[in-house]
């Protein structure tokens, strides 16, 4: 796989949130930490279920789901004008590490035939590339992996996948519609890994239903 060691990767994480802090330097510490948090938990999610299959590796597991929304972290998306699965894609492009680059555009959708108006919060322009950019790519379990387990996080913590929804839903202000679309295509990734791993996911992970 084209991903950087777990050394690299770390100091790649930690640099990212030196540049989100530096882009924002209203930010409280309490936000960065949040950020920090987030893409620790979800590193930690995905080695743990990868490490029940076989053909996964629990190592690349971490390190892509630590890299997943890099682009968050090096981008100011206030603006409006970029979006964060795009920007890591590219620059994970630039390092030759190709495939934390599809794992930065790959994880915000389960489907990769979106409907734009699903994800309002962000420009329709680069939501557009980023469909024509998946179109390039057959999801693998990596994939599907990290798209899972970003769904288990919100704040601080572990979160079972209907308060995942709950919360993304006041985040965003998200219509219930398009709410219970995400919440199928979360429960379609869970009962894919669940029979993957032989066991509940949440269990698995200690998280409470």
């Amino acid at each position: 796989m084209k991903i950087p060691s777990m050394t690299e990767a770390l100091n790649l994480f930690d640099e990212g949130l030196k540049v989100l802090s530096a882009n924002h330097p209203k930010f409280p510490p309490s936000i960065i930490n949040t950020y920090r948090v987030h893409g620790t938990l979800v590193a930690f999610c995905a080695e743990i279920i990868a490490s029940k299959i076989p053909e996964l590796d629990g190592r690349a597991a971490y390190i892509l789901g630590l890299l997943h929304d890099y682009g968050k972290l090096i981008t100011i998306e206030e603006k409006g004008d970029t979006f964060h699965g795009v920007s890591g894609y590219e620059a994970f492009l630039e390092k030759g590490y190709d495939d934390v680059a599809r794992i930065c555009l790959s994880h915000s959708f389960p489907n990769k035939k979106f409907k734009i108006r699903d994800y309002a919060s962000y420009p329709v322009k680069e939501l557009c590339k980023a469909r024509r950019l998946l179109r390039k790519i057959e999801y693998n379990d990596y994939d599907r992996l990290i798209q899972l387990c970003d769904m288990f996080v919100a704040g601080l913590g572990l979160v079972n996948l209907k308060d995942r929804m709950d919360f993304i839903r006041d985040k965003y202000r998200i219509s219930s519609l398009i709410i219970k679309r995400k919440y199928r295509e979360a429960l379609e990734l869970k009962r894919y890994f669940d029979k993957k791993c032989g066991c509940d996911i949440y269990m698995l992970l200690g998280v409470d239903r």
